[in-house]
């Protein structure tokens, strides 16, 4: 029986109290070991029911060798197959590298809950503990245990009752849930004010306007609504949440331009930005001028957007924490603790919408991993990155965001460059706004061994970046490029200026350190050597030295190395 013939999933899923799985009539078909369960349990809650074997394998036989988990793995898939046979045998899927659930025929009761919108279907104990009393020796499996536990906890906090005809204790919806995401935030984008110089001040607004949305759609899921035809020419009450506009002054050869952020509803004016220059700089260099005034303004509205909480409009941004900014601060914060739950809400995130962005900041969070040495890196957890890449890069997304991540982990986690540059090319010329893809450009071009290149990118990144919340690692980059060229009092000023705001940073301190022993500075490498050796005792080794420094080829290492062993290291 399946869910298209009855109308109903034939399975149940019960992970709140103890683990129990059911047909329809409740019958129990449980697994009776206990990695059978776990490995039910491990796809269940996992984005759209599927991990890889890998995954699963380093989950559950983390200490075993592979061939030992593999079979291990292979005895636990017979094992479940054997209790979903008396079900619907079509609700495991087996593939050579995957393990799937279909949750069209399995409903499980914490996904009902998270599907609903936090509504507690009728029959399940809120008080009840996910995965009560279960135990599996391993502590790959206990850490995904505790952090799943803690979403749950959150989770309960906002649990409502659905109403008694809403849902019956016994038996599963109808149909699945849809998808529900918290209400995206929407944007007006209103017609621009132009004093004197007609054409070239209405090209200039609208070149500002529509290059604020088109980048701010790349970093959040919002909803951009020209208002420019339908001839608004004031804010209105009601939709959209925010308006965007520019009121631009032409004087001869002078040209003046404000961007403007109202908060509809209220018509309060939240952001007003200007510059003025002549006119012929709007659109000299490829617009950077123009673009950096752009990016600022992209960076001051999502700030603004991710700070959104049941204001006078009555606006609400339930998920602003976890999109765009939110996540890369939240890569770069060099906190393990704040890495896995970074990692958790891009899975979220990444089940709940078909926005590619989600799963490539996923991927993009494995090479951050590698880089700063933040967990274990293997030859597992490579070929899970290097799997989720390119399932993304033929998916095609037209995200210059995505892209970059997409990029970078082709680049500098597989080695794949000339796959890595094409990547990027397409990200720059979707969107050349971006600071964030132009500081990865700059790094694939560093690795490369092209550091003029790697230095006109990176300029453009620290200066489309100057107020974004990761500054530091544009900085950072720059401060890179500094180093390997020899200019070394630019990569002491640019590491210091990363390291005020990130303090912990430690591609920054090994730079600057390197350009500190070459400048022959060893009161102040002294100090900021003993800092890093702080956190990161390994460095003190001559081996792990060379490993923290990925550089692209022999003789860049030796002068990096060579300006460490000058600081006295």
């Amino acid at each position: 029986m399946t869910k298209t013939e009855s109308g109903e999933r034939p399975a149940r899923l019960h992970l709140l109290g103890a683990l129990c799985l059911t047909d329809a009539e409740g019958r129990d078909f449980t697994p009776k070991s206990r990695k059978a369960q776990a490995l039910l349990a491990l796809l269940a809650l996992s984005p759209r029911g599927t991990r890889t074997r890998i995954w699963l394998r380093d989950k559950l036989w983390s200490e075993s060798d592979e061939g030992r988990a593999s079979g291990s793995l292979r005895q636990s898939v017979y094992e479940l197959k054997g209790a979903l046979k008396g079900i619907d045998a079509g609700i495991l899927t087996t593939e050579r590298n995957a393990l799937g659930l279909d949750l069209d025929r399995l409903w499980v009761d914490l996904r009902a809950i998270r599907e609903g919108g936090g509504a507690l279907p009728a029959g399940v104990d809120p008080d009840a503990d996910l995965l009560e009393g279960f135990d599996i020796s391993d502590e790959e499996f206990e850490d995904w245990l505790t952090m799943e536990r803690s979403a749950w906890e959150r989770l309960r906090e906002n649990l409502t009752t659905a109403p008694p005809a809403a849902a019956d204790a016994l038996a599963p919806p109808d149909a699945p849930a849809p998808r529900r995401m918290p209400r995206v935030i929407e944007i007006g984008l209103l017609p621009g004010i132009v004093h004197g110089g007609l054409r070239s001040g209405a090209f200039i607004g609208d070149y500002i306007i529509e290059s604020v949305a088109r980048a701010l759609l790349d970093y959040h899921p919002v909803q951009i609504v020209d208002l420019r035809e339908a001839g608004e020419a004031e804010p209105r009450p009601g939709e959209p949440d925010f308006l965007i506009r520019t009121r631009t002054l032409v004087v001869g050869d002078t040209a003046s331009v404000s961007f403007l952020v109202y908060e509809n509803g209220t018509n309060t004016l939240v952001l007003s930005q200007s510059m003025q220059t002549r006119q012929k700089d709007f659109y000299e260099d490829e617009f950077a001028l123009t673009n950096q005034f752009v990016a600022q303004n992209v960076d001051h509205l999502a700030k603004i957007i991710g700070g959104t909480r049941d204001g006078p409009s009555g606006i609400r941004n339930d998920y602003s924490a976890l999109i765009g900014y939110g996540v890369l601060a939240g890569m770069f914060d060099l906190d393990p603790g704040r890495m896995r739950a970074t990692t958790e809400a891009l899975d979220r995130l990444n089940e709940r919408t078909e926005n590619s962005l989600f799963p490539s900041l996923g991927a993009y969070a494995s090479s951050f991993a590698l880089g700063e040495n933040i967990g274990g890196w293997d030859r597992a957890r490579r070929e899970r990155t290097e799997a989720l890449a390119m399932d993304l890069l033929q998916a095609n997304p037209f995200n210059s965001i995505a892209l970059a991540c997409i990029g970078h982990v082709m680049g500098f986690v597989l080695d794949r460059h000339d796959i890595a540059a094409d990547i990027f090319g397409r990200a720059v010329r979707l969107n050349p706004m971006q600071a964030f893809v132009w500081d990865h450009l700059a790094l694939h071009e560093l690795y490369c061994g092209d550091l003029d290149r790697a230095r006109a990118a990176s300029d453009r990144a620290v200066n489309l970046g100057k107020y974004s919340p990761i500054s530091y690692t544009y900085e950072t980059t720059a401060c890179m490029v500094a180093t390997l060229s020899g200019d070394h009092a630019r990569a002491v000023a640019l590491g210091r200026r990363a390291l005020l705001k990130q303090p912990r940073f430690n591609a920054a301190m090994r730079y600057t350190l390197a350009a500190l022993g070459h400048l022959g500075e060893r009161a102040a490498a002294q100090a900021l050597g003993a800092e890093l050796l702080r956190l990161d005792p390994g460095f003190g080794d001559r081996e792990t030295r060379e490993m923290r420094f990925r550089l692209p080829c022999r003789e860049a290492s030796a002068h990096v190395l060579e300006g460490i062993e000058r600081a006295g290291f």
